[in-house]
């Protein structure tokens, strides 16, 4: 075994190797695109350091669980709680209600170290969305500390059960949780779930685990020792430079810079290599020191700084802020990190651990508060809370109606016990229109069937190649319209979209003849089709920019969009819409209609916000549509909006 007890500042070295890109990477500094590889090295570390300590302990005869935890307390819950405090005060003074709301979604998540879980069900990490979320990257603290619950419990009965076989034990569940990584990956190279889960990230930790129980003994003498090095450097350098947001990752894409990373220690176990000693350089030594506070503080500063500038930091402002994280990072290493440190820090166990519990209750509850009240909403004017519960103004059974499994049984809107006599087909733009049909089901005693999925059009075997669920998209296709075909009672299918994702302008028309074909198979089996045109989009989040403009003292209801701009916008997809004319019984139906009264496109009326985001009509602007959508349900009368 590697006698692990000695200090070795290489490692603190690599720890800056390992946050410096990581730092860079999310300031956008060109020549970083992979940084977000550090992460990686991180864990490759920590496993090796935690499996070095517990071994030796054991070995010693004592190890114990309360000790172990004292240790992770002492090294991660100070800092963690100082930044999600002061996280907590800056979302509550800049984050608008619902990005504080799921601030405060998130701030429960990171106290308990489950943040990994909540983020893998919301975004994923390289999404834009991501980029506005202040503690995403407690993603990576939730995956070691949920591993470590069960590791050091696994190492200890390994030791008394296996003892001789501890490192086979471990490279055994190591190859089979990069196996699942790497087959989830393979099913869907965009799988959040292999980025963020812990069973898939555990065999990094233990890579570096692996180094700790079963170390390669080196042939003597440096050279060998220098070339590993220069290897393991290159395995982890190259990659921040190569890789980038579309690299298919972890997976086989994060095994250079793990196994870089688990060289580097080996290099140096008997002396100094050549690249320990450069990563034990004075000033790469203290950035090593302060890389966990660096990590912590790095990212909220960043994020907090892109919701009052309301777009990206240019490269001076990013500058800035890197000096600004390198400054918070200090302070929390020097007055935070370092106090409670080692055996003689402050707290002894018992208060130690009351303390961390009482802080967890605590930031826990400001979360809770955060979303009970609507993140924390009681901070504006009735006005201003009105526009912003707009968000919330949407559909409650959207979680449940919008799916992306093929055989989704849809959702039946109306009079539930009676037949449904209209069906709506299409993408979220189509879902929207569930509850208003739904209501003129109601008022005839009948129903009306909705089959939705995200961003899969009425477009028969048509699917968009980014799609993680691309081939779900194209069955659900299929089988809706069989469904929809099969059930007697349906005389109307209306299809809508948001058409201007989609390849409507395709010189092939490969878009509209998907459209087509599902109008045909509608139509050639007794159907009427409605076909629903473009809303006007602002492209903006209606709410925010509707609140924003109170907070400016400007009036809310001059937020419009021109007719002319909205047709401009538009023109494209009414064209492909227009050569849809195989069918002179295609029923049109046309929202700007009611939506453009004038020569400006409203997103606020009567006091009443029209959209939930930037491209949805809430539950009141659907609403406004009702006389387009009242005569579907008389099976005699054909129907036809003027423009």
């Amino acid at each position: 075994m590697i006698e692990s007890h000695r200090y070795r500042s290489d490692i603190d070295g690599l720890r800056a190797l390992a946050i410096a890109p990581v730092v860079l990477f999310h300031a956008n500094i060109p020549g970083f695109s992979g940084g977000f590889i550090g992460v990686d090295v991180f864990f490759v570390i920590s496993g090796y350091l935690i499996t070095s300590i517990i071994e030796r302990e054991i070995r010693e005869g004592r190890f114990s669980l309360q000790g172990f935890y004292e240790r992770r307390i002492r090294r991660i819950l100070p800092a963690l709680f100082a930044m999600l405090s002061v996280s907590a005060l800056a979302a509550y003074l800049i984050l608008y209600p619902a990005q504080a709301q799921g601030f405060a979604r998130s701030l429960i998540a990171a106290t308990l170290f489950v943040s990994s879980i909540l983020f893998q069900g919301e975004v994923g990490y390289f999404d834009q969305e991501a980029e506005l979320k202040p503690l995403l990257h407690t993603w990576s603290l939730s995956v070691e500390e949920i591993f470590y619950i069960l590791y050091p419990l696994l190492l200890w009965l390994a030791w008394r059960r296996f003892r001789g076989h501890q490192a086979t034990l471990v490279a055994g569940i190591a190859a089979l949780s990069f196996a699942a990584t790497v087959i989830a990956l393979w099913i869907d190279r965009q799988s959040t779930a292999a980025f963020f889960l812990p069973h898939f990230r555990a065999w990094e930790l233990l890579i570096g685990a692996l180094v700790a129980l079963a170390p390669l003994r080196l042939p003597n003498g440096r050279a060998f020792a220098a070339i590993l090095s220069i290897v393991g450097l290159s395995m982890i350098v190259v990659p921040v430079y190569a890789y980038s947001q579309t690299t298919t990752f972890p997976g086989l894409a994060a095994l250079p810079p793990c196994i870089g990373t688990a060289l580097v220690i080996l290099a140096g176990q008997r002396h100094p290599s050549p690249v320990g000693r450069m990563l034990s350089w004075r000033p790469i030594l203290l950035l090593g020191l302060i890389s966990y506070s660096l990590y912590l503080w790095h990212w909220p500063i960043f994020v907090f700084a892109r919701h009052i500038l309301g777009r990206e930091p240019l490269l001076g402002e990013s500058l800035a802020l890197i000096a600004a994280s390198l400054i918070a990072a200090v302070l929390s290493w020097r007055f935070v990190e370092r106090p409670f440190r080692g055996r003689s820090g402050l707290l002894q166990r018992p208060a130690l651990f009351a303390a961390a519990a009482l802080a967890a209750l605590v930031l826990t509850g400001i979360g809770l508060h955060g979303q009970q009240t609507g993140g924390w909403l009681g901070r504006y004017a009735p006005e201003l809370v009105d526009i912003f519960t707009a968000t919330q103004d949407r559909d409650p059974r959207q979680p449940e109606c919008e799916s992306v499994r093929a055989d989704t049984p849809g959702c039946i809107y109306g009079e539930a016990d009676a037949p449904p006599v209209v069906a709506l087909l299409g993408d979220s733009h189509a879902a929207v229109y569930a509850m208003v049909l739904g209501e003129l089901a109601q008022a005839r005693g009948e129903s009306v069937l909705s089959l939705a999925m995200p961003i899969c059009p009425p477009a028969l075997g048509w699917a968009g190649e980014p799609l993680s669920w691309r081939e779900d998209c194209g069955l659900f296709q299929q089988l809706a319209l069989e469904r929809i075909i099969a059930t007697a009672s349906i005389h109307t299918v209306v299809l809508a979209a948001w058409y201007r994702i989609y390849p409507f302008d395709d010189p092939n028309r490969e878009f509209a003849l998907a459209m087509e074909e599902a109008i045909e198979r509608l139509i050639s089996a007794g159907k009427r089709v409605a076909l629903v045109y473009p809303i006007p989009q602002p492209d903006a989040d209606v709410p925010t920019t509707l609140a924003e403009a109170i907070l400016e003292g400007r009036d809310p209801n001059l937020i419009r969009q021109p007719l002319e701009q909205f047709h401009a916008d538009q023109g494209g997809v009414f064209a492909m819409l227009d050569g849809l004319d195989r069918h002179a019984s295609l029923i049109r139906i046309y929202p700007h209609l009611v939506l453009c009264p004038g020569p400006d496109c409203l997103f606020y009326r009567g006091g009443r916000v029209l959209y939930y985001d930037d491209n949805h009509l809430s539950v009141t602007g659907a609403a406004l549509l009702r006389p387009r959508f009242a005569p579907l349900f008389d099976v005699s009368e054909q129907q036809e909006d003027r423009r």
